[in-house]
This record gives C-alpha cells, structure tokens and sequence, in this order.
C-alpha cells in the first residue's frame, strides 16, 4: 500500500508513525494526531510488514493528510523510519509511536516552541498512563 497526496505547498510537520503489529492500538495513535488543534502536518504511517490487522485498520484512512507505505516483510524500526523519511516535507519531524496518544495541543506547543527558539534542535514530551494518568519528566 503507498498513498502519497500531491498537497500544494509543503506542511510544517511531518509526523512518522511506523508501526509492526499494531493493529489494537494504531486507530488511537492515528486519531490522536488527526485530532490536533494544529493543522499543517502530514501523518506518514509506514506499515512495517504487520502480518495481523493492522494494514485493514490503515486502509479506513481517507484523510488527505496521511501518507500510507508499507514494507513488504518486517525490516525493523529505523528502517521503517528511514522510509517515512525519505517522504517527509516537513521543516519539522514529529516521532509518534503506534501506541502513542498525543494530546490535542502537542504539535502546536512543540511547533511553536521550535519556531521561537531557533537554538534548539529537539522537543520532547511524555505522559505515562500506567497504573493511573500521570505527567512525570521521561
């Protein structure tokens, strides 16, 4: 599977999202980001060939902004990420994990934290949810 819009200009993010296996968990992650406030990004998912669910969940995607790809059998993490590189077009790239849930503001703090402090090269942020919701340094 490989969808790859022809957007007019390029987004401001690009969010790489690789995935194995996933298919529990990856409508929550996909829809976390799609539910962002900020909307000049691109949700590049690269399928790192799952062998469960996961590929039909992906294919219920319409959404202009995400670009599916998919490896044929598992080449691991860094592969997959290479690949979601190699597409991205973004002047920012945004790590999402398959069981990530990012909250509504994510990329709009990071976006505009990054674009006010031109020094720094990375942003990072986590909540941890196990046993019960708590926000804590990762």
């Amino acid at each position: 599977m490989s969808a790859r819009p022809e957007l007019s200009k390029p987004p401001l993010v690009s969010v790489l999202l690789p995935v194995f296996n996933g298919e529990s968990l990856i409508r929550g992650a996909i829809d976390s980001i799609l539910a962002q406030t900020f909307r000049d990004f691109e949700l590049i998912v690269v399928d790192d060939g799952s062998t469960d669910g996961t590929a039909a969940v992906l294919s219920e995607y319409r959404d202009p902004r995400v670009i599916l790809l998919r490896h044929e059998r598992n080449r691991g993490l860094i592969a997959a990420l290479n690949t979601g590189l190699a597409v991205a077009r973004g002047d920012y790239v945004a790590r999402h994990d398959a069981d990530d849930l990012s909250v509504p503001e994510r990329l709009q703090l990071q976006s505009d934290f990054l674009n006010a402090n031109e020094d720094v090269s990375v942003v990072s942020s986590a909540w941890f949810f196990e046993p019960e919701p708590e926000r804590r340094p990762h």
